[in-house]
């Protein structure tokens, strides 16, 4: 039923022709309905010398890198702070902003040249994670230091494709812990920002998935494979998101302690069940746990939203095509040096020991970019409205016609069949996939839920003080990153009760029995 997937994608899942081919809490309590434009403020500080200048050079291969000074989280530190990071003779180059709040400086020394310096600081994040917090809600300094074991930990034949780690720091400053680790610098541009400043058309982009996907399953996804204990699905997803949401509604009370307690909620007019509806819906059911559990584990990247992949050469992806095959793609993951930044770094947990494995289907988050629209919310480019009427939270949001996304996004979702035909081979019968994930698509929305539902106490923000101010107003990304979680959660409960046939191309199997059970609204 295309209805239910046309409504989860929203509008960019409009089709229309391709484009050229072409490269401490403030409390204000929220009872009305309120539009929040998000549009992010483009105030760069000054100490802050982009890539581009210093390269001073046009080549592809060399392209500038992230520049988040705009962000407020850099409003709120001071200079000396900022340079309290440094060391004698560092220059700062360029700084990002990550997901878990880390703070990352890209530096210039006298040498070692060009490094890359990530900082997780419990000063700087925004919800208290807790000392105590392990496995999905281990805290973001503790994470760090998976990160780094993770990197160094790497089989060999992985490690070039992935940043070395070059040295590491764990401190306590004024009471708060912080965890520091330097890396080698990966050249290049993340493939969000290329999509922001190139806006290639929908057809490239979901080459460019296929080339990710294959590099995956033939690179990474081989090493570490097992069987695993225990299911996946209670610890990995359903509980992450439990424990996660908590998080969220104790940090922002006012602003998700009514969302979180509805059974049912709108969206955009459309009422679905709301998480703790879901969440009850695929626990009470052995049937469908059982279709969602993955059958192994191998190693995983476990983070490849594409704000975590670089493109080292970016020059076959800006040619004009007249034609392109899926099946003999005009570039290759070679070709475009291709690197993987920011792994997850949590492995699957048995006996409280971290297995170094995890479901391989986790790593299929680029299509969250543009089907699920995360770019879109991460730059905030959309507008939110958000009430709660007699108990039913309601969202409506707007993504911007015009954002620098859309035109390479608009219309993805037909490319997915065959993106994914390509990269997984689903169109051979001896097919690993068929084998050993036969349920793979309604496996893939759920994860792809299960991401959004899990994330938004990493999106949480502070104003330029450093104060959160607990509305919706001030807090619409992780509002909308909430609401994108929802729908494609349903979307893969009605997948489990044979709601639909076809997920953009792709048949969704019918689950073999008569006890599958239907949670009507």
């Amino acid at each position: 039923m295309a209805v239910i997937a046309s409504f989860i994608l929203g509008p960019m899942n409009q089709t229309s022709s391709d484009e050229r081919s072409r490269s401490d809490q403030i409390v204000n309590p929220v009872h009305e309905g309120h539009i929040v434009s998000s549009q992010a403020h483009e105030n760069a500080t000054s100490n802050v010398v982009s890539l581009m200048q210093i390269d001073g050079t046009a080549d592809p291969k060399v392209t500038n890198e992230v520049d988040d000074s705009h962000h407020p989280l850099w409003r709120a530190i001071s200079d000396a702070k900022l340079h309290s990071y440094l060391h004698d003779g560092e220059r700062i180059e360029g700084m990002g902003y990550g997901g878990s709040e880390s703070l990352t400086l890209f530096l210039s020394a006298p040498r070692s040249g060009r490094i890359v310096r990530k900082i997780l600081s419990e000063g700087l994040v925004t919800p208290a994670w807790g000392h105590e917090g392990h496995d999905v809600m281990l805290p973001p300094c503790a994470k760090a230091q998976h990160q780094v074991d993770y990197l160094r930990g790497l089989p060999p034949a992985v490690q070039p494709y992935f940043p070395l780690v070059l040295d590491q720091l764990q401190q306590t400053v004024s009471g708060k812990d912080e965890f520091i680790y330097d890396m080698t610098y990966v050249p290049g541009i993340e493939m969000s920002r290329f999509v922001e400043q190139h806006r290639p058309p929908p057809r490239i982009v979901a080459l460019l998935y296929t080339e990710i996907f294959r590099l995956l399953r033939e690179k990474v996804h081989v090493h570490r494979r097992r069987v695993p204990k225990g299911p996946t699905i209670e610890p990995e997803y359903l509980t992450k998101i439990e424990k996660r949401l908590a998080l969220t509604a104790a940090t922002a009370p006012l602003t998700f302690e009514p969302l979180l307690s509805a059974e049912h909620i709108l969206i955009n007019g459309h009422q679905l069940k709301n998480v703790p509806a879901l969440l009850r819906a695929f626990r009470d059911n052995k049937l469908f746990t059982s279709v969602l559990e993955p059958r192994f584990h191998s190693l995983v990247v476990g983070d490849t939203n594409t704000e975590n992949i670089k493109i080292g050469n970016i020059t076959p992806l800006l040619r004009r095509y007249d034609r392109v095959s899926f099946a003999h793609p005009p570039f290759t993951a070679e070709e475009l040096e291709l690197r993987f930044l920011d792994p997850r770094s949590i492995g699957f947990h048995e006996d409280g020991i971290d297995t170094g494995a995890d479901d391989p289907m986790y790593d299929n988050k680029p299509w969250h970019n543009s089907l699920g629209n995360y770019d879109q919310i991460h730059g905030k480019h959309f507008d939110l409205q958000y009430s709660v009427s007699a108990g039913l939270p309601a969202i409506r949001i707007h993504f911007h016609p015009h954002s620098p996304y859309a035109t390479s996004y608009r219309g993805i979702s037909r490319y997915f069949a065959a993106s994914m035909n390509a990269a997984w081979r689903l169109d051979e019968p001896g097919s690993e996939i068929h084998e050993n994930d036969p349920y793979w698509v309604i496996r893939f929305a759920f994860i792809m839920g299960t991401h959004f539902a899990a994330m938004p106490p990493f999106h949480l923000s502070k104003d330029a003080d450093g104060m959160l101010i607990d509305d919706a107003q001030h807090q619409p990304r992780p509002l909308a990153i909430y609401a994108e979680g929802v729908k494609w959660l349903n979307l893969a409960l009605d997948m489990l009760e044979g709601r639909v046939d076809k997920f953009h191309g792709i048949p969704v199997p019918r689950i073999p029995s008569k006890t599958r059970g239907i949670y009507a609204a």
